[in-house]
């Protein structure tokens, strides 16, 4: 019996050691990665995303801000860390990381958005999470909305048998260097999406008939307070951008001009440029829309002058008097 026990317990260890080190592997792949999501990931915690020009927030940031673009017209280097699906205490952790990994930027432009109030309500693409929880911000971050999330961390394997197969296979690609790396689509953080006008928002229409309202939560303007001493902190300027919104989505927004009204205001108390964008004339034609909240590549085109003037303009001023900002 007590042979019996002792094999048991070298197999278990066994099993156990091959776990460990075959997660390993696996995260290395991940952490390998030079495309997609995991790509932009990886150029922010291996120092590779510097920038004189930040841009982040939400899927907004990720698709409206195309930072080649952008940086080519200013002269300067610029990249985006914006993220798909994302309320402002996961773009706080993103934020802090990329600080922790980079020289501050000359300038953060922080994307909000009607959404951006709301409190956080679960992570959107959880699996990209697991390579990087050993980045503090981004464990503090995961954890106070998935505090379930250290099981992908400390137990071996377990992100992999949690999120799939397809999760496996990423890493695999990304250990063997087989990624197809000529159709990324993404650049420099930036996500072109030349899509058509997709519908949903017709059918939100109807569901909608009487207006919609949005949550104010008092944490969410305290996280984007925050968000801006941090960049500050850290020696940068800082500016909010409300990018274009479909007009036809701004009418039936009931606590819209609230919302909006609290942008202005935690960017004046904060000493920081607020940039309305969603005024501008094509807000009003679908053609530059692919949904109510997102630019297509034509709407892209017409966004990119806007922004670089106004970052240029903004980075100006600041050289040559600093005391008149915002």
């Amino acid at each position: 019996m007590a042979a019996f026990l002792r094999r048991a317990m070298w197999f278990g260890l066994l099993v156990m050691a091959l776990a460990i080190g075959l997660h390993a592997l696996l995260m290395h792949g991940l952490r390998s990665r030079t495309t997609d999501v995991f790509g932009v990931w990886n150029d922010i915690v291996n120092g590779r995303a510097g920038a004189d020009v930040l841009f982040t927030g939400s899927s907004r940031s990720l698709v409206h801000f195309d930072a080649a673009a952008i940086g080519t017209r200013i002269g300067l280097r610029t990249y985006n860390i914006g993220m798909d699906g994302t309320q402002l205490d996961l773009q706080l952790g993103r934020l802090r990381t990329y600080l922790a990994h980079h020289p501050p930027p000359r300038l953060v432009v922080q994307e909000v958005d009607i959404i951006s109030l709301e409190p956080d309500s679960g992570l959107y693409f959880a699996q990209q999470y697991a390579p990087y929880l050993g980045e503090p911000a981004v464990d503090e971050a995961v954890r106070r909305i998935a505090p379930d999330h250290w099981k992908d961390r400390w137990l071996p394997l377990y992100p992999f048998m949690r999120h799939g197969p397809g999760l496996t296979g990423l890493a695999v690609k990304g250990l063997f260097g087989l990624e197809d790396t000529l159709h990324d689509p993404v650049h420099l953080g930036f996500e072109l999406r030349d899509w058509a006008w997709e519908g949903s928002f017709d059918n939100f229409l109807k569901e909608h008939p009487d207006g919609v309202r949005y949550h104010e939560s008092p944490h969410a303007e305290a996280t984007l307070r925050e968000l801006i001493r941090t960049a500050r902190e850290a020696g940068s300027l800082v500016a909010l951008c409300y990018t274009p919104e479909l007009v036809e989505n701004q009418r039936i927004t009931l606590n819209r001009a609230s919302i909006l009204g609290t942008f202005a205001r935690i960017a004046r108390e904060e000493g920081v440029p607020f940039w309305d964008l969603s005024t501008a004339p094509f807000c009003t034609d679908r053609s530059f829309f692919y949904n109510s909240q997102h630019l297509n590549a034509r709407g892209v085109e017409r966004l990119t002058p806007m922004v670089a003037d106004s970052v240029k303009t903004l980075l100006e001023r600041a050289a040559q008097s600093p005391s008149a900002l915002p």
